[in-house]
This record gives C-alpha cells, sequence and structure tokens, in this order.
C-alpha cells in the first residue's frame, strides 16, 4: 500500500473533535494532505513533531504564537511558507 493509504485512505476520514487526538503535523485533519507533507521544510525545523491539534491552539499558533518552536530561526522564505500555513489556520478553533 502506498502513502495515500489506497482505497482505504480514500474512504476514511479523521473527525477532528476537540483535537486531543489529532496531531498537528501528521494526521490529515486540515486539507487533502497532512501538514507535514504540505509544509515540509516547517515540518523539519520543528522542535515538536507530535504536538496535538489542540495544544497548538491553546499555545497560539497566530503570528507570534507560541506553538512555533523551531530548531534555529527561518529564512524569509521559511517565514512566507509559515504565513501561508497561518492563513490556513486562521478563524479555525478547537
Amino acid at each position: 500500500m502506498g502513502d495515500e493509504g489506497g482505497w482505504f485512505g480514500e474512504r476514511v476520514s479523521k473527525v477532528l473533535g476537540d483535537g486531543k487526538n489529532t496531531f498537528f503535523w501528521c494526521d490529515n485533519w486540515l486539507g487533502d494532505v497532512p501538514l507535514c507533507r504540505r509544509f515540509s521544510r516547517l515540518f523539519d525545523l520543528a522542535r515538536n513533531k507530535l504536538i496535538l491539534v489542540a495544544d497548538m491552539f491553546v499555545l497560539g499558533w497566530e503570528e507570534g504564537g507560541e506553538a512555533w518552536c523551531w530548531r534555529r530561526r527561518l529564512w524569509t522564505w521559511e517565514e512566507e511558507m509559515l504565513e501561508e500555513c497561518r492563513q490556513l489556520l486562521y478563524g479555525f478553533t478547537v
């Protein structure tokens, strides 16, 4: 079976609920692909790859939020990628 999960992955979806059982980066909860694939560079740089959606939300995923913890300072093009990610999250509540 490939990365997509074949026929099973195409027919099964995950319900987010309160976000306490959904991994922010690795679960497919926002769009068609997990954020770790859509924003692979940010995922590579993230300190906490196993953080839950609920925890990210509580820490604050808006600009200046404490949820974003990086191994090093982001370069300009990575900051732009982060802004794209934040735009997807804008208005989303858990």
